[in-house]
């Protein structure tokens, strides 16, 4: 049995944010199913921090909160981006090029491909610890697993502590672009895939000549 992670479906980031500024916390959650996504505890965590007074942002991407919240001046909800047009492509990117985290509280996902265009930017992940998740999204590397009962102020929490220390923050960044480097795009998928089948290959040429 072979794992090979797939890679992420946008075009390769020649420049990413290292040294982001840190003034204020920009979040994404990028699902089409906001109740299997767990996006009501993104949105949770987000109001939890801000009431705190911690700055940050929110940006939805791909579905609606339920009875549509309003956008205040940190929150900003696109209901759907379709990669395949260059112009909703040039906005996703735009938005994980000025983004410090992916949150993501998924209940199931396989893979997660998201989680490597996210990493394709240097923007760690803090999802939930499901399906394949654990796969993409390596626990101190490019992000954080949390349980799957974890609840959003668990979410806000562990935002607030991993952003908090600027250092290590920054430092998660450069790990999460070296994730995507080594493992989460697709020359490295093809490289490993042609390596199995030629070994595949050579297997059976060996078998046959018996």
């Amino acid at each position: 049995i072979h794992v090979v992670e797939f890679g992420a479906n946008i075009p390769h980031p020649e420049t990413w944010q290292h040294e982001i500024d840190t003034s204020v916390c920009n979040w994404v959650f990028i699902g089409r199913n906001w109740v299997k996504k767990g996006g009501d505890k993104v949105l949770g965590a987000y109001r939890k921090l801000k009431s705190e007074g911690f700055p940050c942002t929110l940006t939805i991407i791909g579905s609606v909160p339920p009875g549509m919240p309003k956008e205040d001046e940190g929150l900003t909800i696109i209901p759907f981006l379709d990669k395949s047009k260059p112009k909703d492509l040039e906005r996703l990117c735009d938005i994980l090029y000025q983004s410090h985290f992916l949150i993501l509280p998924t209940e199931f996902d396989a893979l997660g491909i998201v989680f490597c265009e996210a990493s394709a930017y240097g923007v760690p992940s803090i999802a939930a610890n499901v399906g394949g998740v654990s796969q993409p999204v390596r626990e101190g590397k490019n992000g954080f697993l949390l349980p799957p009962t974890a609840t959003a102020e668990d979410y806000a929490e562990k935002i607030k502590a991993v952003f908090s220390d600027k250092e290590s923050y920054i430092k998660l960044r450069a790990s999460s672009r070296n994730e995507y480097e080594t493992r989460l795009n697709w020359d490295v998928w093809s490289e490993k895939v042609n390596k199995i089948l030629e070994k595949i290959v050579i297997n059976y040429k060996k078998k046959d000549a018996l």
